[in-house]
């Protein structure tokens, strides 16, 4: 699932970013940490079921949730991450960070006994090689974002080998500028400096890493799974060492092969359970425990408003590093109009939706709450809760629809316009049973109102591949949710914005958001903030559909496992098992 870059409403992190940790575990207990004899015992293997296979572990063009997820057990960041209802940050390959009194410059001295697993020291000469290929049009990063708002040439500049200073253009919120600096892992210059930056997403590190945090990958057969061991030069804090002998991830891309392979002990690891599943296994397989990571994980129905023939045409006749004018492409013969995009919203029973995809029979819980924005309800204060959701109302999307023009001419039962069908092909990823039904019950409700849907499932990497490419009618996809304010990447126009799947475009909102990323007053930016939700929500790209708890099983034999909002292996180097329950001696 790609991820996405969202807000933040906390001050600058001075403590441990696990001092306030309130997410799930199966700790033994706060203050319970193993002893050295348990520690000095067997280690363990943990076997993790994955959707699909990783595209590729180069940061500045990773845009998955499951690259990143690999990257921050693999890497460590310029400053560690922490999380409290906003993002918190302290020292991690850097010695110390300051800020000017204005602001606009800030200041990091690295620590000088870091080095890469292949043991090349890492110096400040790595950061600003990251940043350089993060602002390389050749690359097309989606991180591009990042050094909108950096001094040109001093984003950062390098005061010596392990000094640097990054400077802003105006300052402002400064866990924002503190995140524009350290969420992407970084890059050794000594091994990419040579590449093709222009072919840089296929390049071979992408699957062979040269890393610097806890763990390395041994093993990686595509599409089958991906070892990752202790990293022999891990040179950070003996607390941070792993205590696992080994992780492995399989490549299991059927939700029932999973299930399965969870049941007969296989894996000890699978990730969005559907909530039938996850009922039934907390009564049958009690060495399972069943976590909930919270809400930052979103489904979302997309509409493409541009043609996706005109698009791709007129994309590539531009010239390299040009970028495209929207304007100039033909609107989608479909959902160009943010009328036909309501009167879709409307003909789509949530409620239904939600109670049967994530609803529990055992205690009717339903695991999902309605999205209105893509800010996640875990972002305390940004989430504007004022805007009122377009109800379910299929009478009135047929009477919009019929007022522009479809009606069933021909009595087959579907509306038609100037001889051609309302039809079009809902597209979504394969191996994920929650947004396959999705699918078939939003067919049901557009067949309700004579709109006839036809149905892809494509594979993972292909069907992102297509939604960066815009070349898809409509789509089922989902967040994994950002902890950050910058919306640019998501809502900004502009044809760099990659993660801008629907190629939505509304000058109000570039300003609030342009406005928000400058503003330095959290609560200010807040407010900017919630009125770019409104606007999007009232132009419809998306029919924003639910925000939903990810439902996680782990066998109850790992330790200090925390399954966070951050990431659901997060600090996994801190994972451990007692002796006595170690399953995997070899």
């Amino acid at each position: 699932m790609p991820i996405l870059f969202l807000t933040l409403l906390a001050c600058a992190g001075t403590s441990d970013p696990g001092a306030n940790w309130t997410g799930p575990t199966t700790s033994q207990g706060a203050g319970n940490e193993p002893t050295q004899a348990e520690l000095g015992g067997p280690a363990d293997t943990l076997v993790v079921a994955l959707l699909a296979d990783v595209g590729t572990l180069l940061p500045v063009v990773s845009t998955t949730a499951t690259e990143f997820d690999f990257l921050y057990n693999l890497n460590r960041l310029l400053l560690a991450r922490g999380f409290d209802c906003g993002m918190a940050y302290t020292p991690d390959l850097v010695e110390s960070y300051a800020f000017n009194e204005e602001s606009t410059v800030l200041t990091m001295t690295l620590k000088d006994d870091v080095v890469w697993s292949d043991g090349t020291p890492l110096t400040a000469h790595d950061v600003a090689f990251t940043y350089e290929l993060i602002g390389d049009p050749l690359v097309a990063s989606p991180r591009l974002d990042y050094i909108k708002k950096m001094v040109p040439g001093k984003a950062p500049e390098v005061l010596g080998d392990h000094e640097l200073a990054w400077h802003f253009t105006s300052p402002y919120n400064q866990i924002i500028q503190l995140s524009h600096t350290t969420l992407a892992p970084l890059l050794p210059k000594h091994a990419l400096q040579d590449a093709d930056r222009a072919t840089l997403r296929g390049h071979a590190f992408g699957r062979a890493p040269i890393t610097t945090g806890p763990w390395r990958i041994e093993e990686w057969n595509p599409n089958e799974k991906i070892v990752l061991v202790p990293n022999p030069s891990w040179q950070g804090p003996d607390e941070d060492r792993p205590r696992l002998k080994r992780a492995v991830f399989k490549i299991l891309p059927e939700y029932a092969t999973r299930l399965v392979e969870l049941e007969n002990g296989s894996i000890d690891m699978a990730t969005s359970l559907q909530v039938e599943d996850a009922d039934r296994l907390r009564i049958e397989r009690p060495e399972l425990e069943i976590i909930s990571r919270g809400w930052r994980a979103t489904d979302f129905l997309t509409w493409n408003r541009l043609d996706p023939a005109d698009y791709n045409a007129k994309k590539k006749a531009q010239p390299s590093g040009v970028e495209l004018d929207w304007d100039t492409v033909k609107p989608h013969p479909l959902f160009g109009d943010k009328r036909v995009r309501i009167a879709m919203s409307k003909a789509i029973d949530l409620d239904k939706l939600m109670r049967d995809l994530m609803g529990s029979r055992e205690t009717g819980t339903v695991h999902a709450r309605r999205a209105v924005s893509t800010l996640t309800p875990e972002l305390c204060g940004a989430m504007n809760q004022d805007i009122q959701p377009i109800p379910f109302d299929p009478a009135g999307a047929r009477k919009d629809l019929e007022g522009l023009g479809w009606s069933d001419s021909d009595g087959d039962g579907w509306l038609d316009k100037g001889g051609e069908r309302f039809e079009f092909f809902l597209r979504t990823n394969s191996g994920n049973p929650r947004r396959a039904k999705a699918a078939i019950l939003i067919q049901s409700f557009l067949a309700d109102i004579g709109v006839k849907v036809e149905i892809e499932r494509i594979e993972a990497n292909t069907f992102f591949a297509g939604l960066r490419k815009k070349d898809y009618d409509a789509a089922i996809s989902g967040w994994s949710a950002g902890l950050y304010a910058d919306m640019g990447p998501l809502w900004h126009s502009g044809d760099r914005n990659l993660l801008n799947y629907t190629s939505y475009d509304n000058p109000q909102v570039d300003a609030l958001i342009d406005a928000a990323n400058i503003e330095p007053d959290p609560e200010k930016n807040a407010e900017l903030l919630r009125q770019a939700q409104a606007l999007i929500y009232a132009d419809q790209p998306y029919t924003f559909l639910y925000w939903r708890e990810e439902l996680i099983a782990l066998d109850k034999r790992f330790k200090d496992a925390k399954v966070s909002v951050l990431n659901p292996y997060h600090e996994l180097s801190t994972w451990w098992v007692p002796p006595t329950e170690v399953k995997y001696e070899h």
